[in-house]
């Protein structure tokens, strides 16, 4: 059990993990389920894995980069995290994030449309930013 533990603090001192993350990087090291969730346990009670403070700093940093809802959930369900919700603020913030950084010159509504849809933005969202995007409001 030393060693699973050792192994878990190891990785954790590397990034951050979900739950269901770390629970497979051991599982695949060949510990046993049962040392498995005693570790997870351990983790949790020491406040050393938090999936719901890791989830919304991973959300908060994604969308500070531009990348779209639907994108952060397919990377979130990758790491085993299914209930992800957006809001509608959030994606827009996002969305005019992404315009500001991509187009300098170029204002054409389509254009903006078209690129934002194939982010993997809402269309209420792509209305919105397209039509601040283009009053030059932020």
């Amino acid at each position: 059990m030393e060693k699973a533990k050792s192994y878990a603090l190891k990785l954790l001192s590397r990034r951050d993990y979900f739950e269901t993350e770390l629970k497979n990087k051991l599982l695949l090291k060949g510990f046993s389920e049962k040392e498995v969730q005693k570790i997870i346990e351990y983790l949790k009670e020491q406040k050393l894995i938090d999936d719901e403070k890791l989830l919304e700093r991973y959300k908060e940093i994604n969308l500070q980069k531009g990348k779209s809802p639907l994108s952060i959930k397919n990377k979130l369900y990758r790491k085993g995290i299914t209930e992800v919700e957006f809001s509608f603020e959030e994606e827009l913030k996002s969305a005019l994030y992404l315009l500001n950084f991509k187009y300098k010159k170029e204002k054409n509504y389509a254009d903006i449309v078209k690129f934002l849809k194939n982010r993997g933005f809402s269309y209420s969202v792509i209305q919105e930013a397209a039509n601040k995007f283009l009053d030059g409001e932020e």
